[in-house]
């Protein structure tokens, strides 16, 4: 079936995979983006804050990209992201992705020594002076240093054509969705991310899915299906069920590399290596994630 263009629902974020001698490895791209696609999600997203993306060299980024392309072939969305800290590279990752055939560009601020909303708007009106696809305005102040508020996030989307999604991960999560839809109503579609952290909640306030790496996509299908379903109740129970491998898989820092080892034990990735100085997790915290993952729910069939 072809990828379904509109941006929501699931979409995976990708972590890139490296080799033992720290090289990327490509291979297994194929492989995530098979999982995202068997469990049906609407989408990839690649070369994000997941995909260490500002560690790679310019040839890693091209190559890694074409081979999440090549892996989608139509099945599901692919979402690049191309943030830079230079208004001109931002442009030029921006053309380079659609030439290559994303469905959507995701962009989040570079950092400034001075933030102010007149620098940053410029910023994304480079993205949309090239862009001919989507802009999916990514809103993590924890990753980029940069606040912006509901006010600003509203002018983006009224007064730049292509900004139509916002992938949002300033806590708390909710009350800013309220907050930004009361500004664009239904103009713009709002992402959660965060590992999925407050996806139940973000979902009753209006939000169209979530953006993020969280090892087992399944599971948030399955919630995103039941309260399309007006299943309240039971993606309620899904989502509690769920809470102590989000909590866990979620810690600032080891996030990541506690994401990889999920996946590698899933045979997703062939190991768990991260590019320094990114931290990898210790022998005593894989035997947590494993004592968690032996007590939760099965995985849920979609």
């Amino acid at each position: 079936m072809p990828a379904d263009t509109r941006l929501n629902g699931i979409h995976f974020m990708l972590p890139t995979p490296f080799s033992e001698d720290g090289s990327v490895d490509v291979g297994p791209f194929k492989r995530l983006v098979d999982c995202a696609a068997s469990s049906g999600c609407t989408g990839v997203v690649c070369l994000g804050v997941m995909g260490e993306a500002h560690r790679l060299a310019d040839d890693e980024r091209i190559a890694a990209l074409d081979a999440v392309l090549e892996a989608a072939a139509g099945r599901v969305t692919v979402t690049v992201g191309v943030s830079s800290e230079s208004n001109a590279l931002v442009a030029r990752r921006t053309i380079e992705a659609q030439e290559r055939g994303a469905a959507s560009v995701m962009v989040s601020p570079g950092r400034m020594a001075k933030p102010n909303d007149a620098v940053l708007f410029r910023y994304y009106e480079a993205v949309q002076s090239v862009a001919t696809i989507p802009i999916v305005v990514q809103d993590h102040p924890g990753e980029s240093g940069v606040f912006m508020s509901a006010p600003f996030i509203a002018r983006l989307n009224a007064e730049l054509p292509n900004a139509q999604y916002l992938k949002l991960e300033d806590p708390p999560t909710p009350p800013k969705i309220t907050q930004i839809l009361a500004l664009t109503g239904d103009n713009m579609g709002i992402f959660g991310g965060l590992g999925g952290s407050f996806l139940f909640e973000e979902l009753r306030r209006g939000g169209v899915g979530t953006m993020t790496g969280f090892a087992y996509p399944e599971v948030l299908v399955a919630l995103y299906r039941l309260m399309q379903a007006g299943d309240v109740d039971g993606a309620r129970k899904l989502f509690y069920d769920w809470v102590p491998y989000i909590r866990y898989e979620n810690q600032p820092g080891i996030g990541l590399s506690i994401r990889k080892y999920a996946m590698m034990k899933r045979g997703l990735l062939d190991n768990f290596a991260t590019r320094p100085p990114s931290p990898s997790i210790d022998k005593p915290t894989q035997e947590e994630l494993d004592d968690i993952l032996s007590v939760i729910p099965a995985i849920p069939a979609v």
